[in-house]
């Protein structure tokens, strides 16, 4: 799982960019999964989020023929850019 993170330093937050192509065994989702959480911790944010949620992301990603989609963790929570 290659993972792209830039800290802003500005925002002060966390750009988790990961591409669809990473996404190849169950594996790969549940780790992808661990690296937000662990990214959200520093911000006390539980992402609520599991496998198959991020499956769905993947897929809606798709979906839209896009290459990767970005989670942003700052103190404000957690969004997903498609």
């Amino acid at each position: 799982m290659i993972v792209d993170i830039d800290i802003d330093k500005f925002s002060k937050s966390y750009l988790l960019k990961f591409e669809v192509k990473n996404f190849n065994t169950p594996d790969d989702y549940k780790m992808a999964v661990t690296t937000v959480t662990c990214f959200s911790n520093d911000y006390d944010l539980d992402p609520e989020l599991d496998h198959d949620d991020m499956r769905e992301i993947v897929e809606k990603t798709i979906e839209l023929e896009k290459e990767k989609f970005v989670f942003e963790i700052s103190e404000d929570g957690i969004e997903v850019d498609i």
